[in-house]
């Protein structure tokens, strides 16, 4: 595929000369020139996390996937499967990367489509294969999937591969409609039986993926993840834009934070139902990570904080991209134009569209830098920001659902730091 001309192309260096309004957009305007940064005293934080595309299709069509659904189309181009000479080459890199920069530990995460479209065995092959090659190295492996196909076998061979497996779910019954298989029917049930049997294993079930649908109530799908046994939940908002606006965000103003927040609002009784539980302890990460960061701690993940990011997509051909979910913005905006078999991740941390990942503040419009949340909002996941006239440099299409919810933790700690320290001693 080739990317539509409209669009910028993803070079290592910046663009000068520009002839186009696509030449032009932050990242790829000049400002994210990685030789002028270095030179400026900046330095990138080294690549220790590999999300790796080991399977290109899927047996579900859920209406709401950045990958099928939401107009990149790369996926077609892709190979179904990453091969063993494909991973072999990667962990080369990954080596060679780790060695350059004394990484004493990298994660590597297996993704799809779905990791196990084509049953265990070649997953058992290829996790063999990275462990073998990066013996020498703290190696940690987890996988995504959506459980449909996990029996007692997949589940034993899962277990003896020593992974972590997390399972998307947005909840049962009508909760999960978005997550139809390719046929149309329902998958809530198959999951999760799937989930089951994972959870039969000590440690191999990792957590849950659950997608914010505004139609269900925050309080049922918080507890209905509660009872499959997950140790951790993980609420993201749906992928959109400021030119593909999510179900809710109608506001035409940048960082309005007036608008309406409706997903803010659903996090908030999510939020509460967490704080206040008294059941089983389930780590909630944007909960967790946004009390973290008003203490002064750090994120965990790219969604939050001002933190660099050391994410890299690795597709089954071998292409390195981008975070894969950037391709909401427009058709081909995760591409790099690099694969394992041409360059470096010291390459990969010359592109814009990384280096601007990893610069913090500066990598923030001004009506964020002068936010009070700008250290623990971070405007949002990269994606979230586009839009034809500033490219990526943009508040967060949930501006306004990140300051209610940020807003309302705050108080919420605040009060209970404040009880704490009124009792007697």
């Amino acid at each position: 595929m080739s990317v539509p001309e409209r669009w910028p192309t993803g070079s290592n260096t910046a663009t000068t000369g520009a002839t186009t309004r696509a030449e032009q957009l932050w990242p790829y305007d000049g400002e994210c020139d990685f030789d002028r940064m270095t030179a400026s005293g900046w330095s990138p934080s080294p690549l220790a996390e590999f999300v790796l595309k080991i399977q290109t299709r899927c047996n579900l069509n859920c209406d709401y996937c950045y990958v099928y659904n939401m107009g990149d189309e790369s996926w077609k181009d892709q190979p179904h499967s990453m091969t063993l000479a494909v991973a072999d080459q990667l962990c080369r890199r990954i080596a060679e990367h780790a060695e350059a920069h004394k990484l004493p530990s990298v994660l590597l995460s297996l993704h799809g489509g779905e990791p196990l479209l084509r049953g265990l065995q070649p997953l058992q092959e290829l996790v063999e294969l990275v462990r073998a090659r990066l013996d020498h190295l703290n190696l940690e492996i987890s996988m995504q999937t959506n459980a449909t196909l996990v029996d007692a076998e997949v589940a034993d061979g899962l277990a003896s591969l020593g992974i972590r497996v997390g399972v998307s779910l947005d909840g049962t019954d009508d909760a999960n409609g978005h997550r139809l298989d390719i046929h149309g029917r329902r998958t809530d049930e198959r999951t999760l039986a799937g989930i089951r049997e994972l959870a039969a294993h000590d440690g191999l079930f990792n957590g849950i993926l659950c997608v914010i649908d505004l139609r269900n109530d925050p309080v049922e799908v918080f507890r209905t993840l509660v009872e499959t046994g997950a140790p951790s939940i993980d609420f993201l908002v749906p992928h959109g834009s400021w030119m593909k606006r999510p179900l809710g965000k109608r506001s035409t103003r940048k960082g309005d934070l007036s608008a309406p927040a409706p997903y803010g609002e659903w996090l908030v009784s999510a939020f509460d139902e967490w704080f206040g539980w008294t059941g089983r302890r389930v780590k909630v990460r944007i909960f967790e990570d946004i009390v973290h960061l008003l203490l002064g701690g750090e994120a965990s993940y790219e969604v939050l904080g001002l933190g660099p990011a050391t994410l890299v997509t690795v597709e089954a051909d071998g292409a390195l991209e981008l975070v894969d979910h950037i391709g909401v913005a427009y058709d081909g905006a995760e591409h790099t134009g690099l694969s394992v078999f041409n360059s470096s991740f010291d390459d990969v941390l010359r592109h814009p569209g990384v280096a601007c990942r990893q610069i913090g503040v500066e990598a923030l419009v001004s009506q964020c830098r002068e936010c009070d949340f700008a250290k623990v909002c971070g405007a949002g996941l990269i994606s979230h920001r586009f839009d034809t006239s500033g490219g990526f440099l943009n508040p967060t299409v949930y501006c306004s659902d990140m300051h209610h919810l940020i807003g309302h933790i705050q108080r919420e700690l605040q009060n209970r730091i404040g009880a704490l320290a009124a009792r007697p001693a």
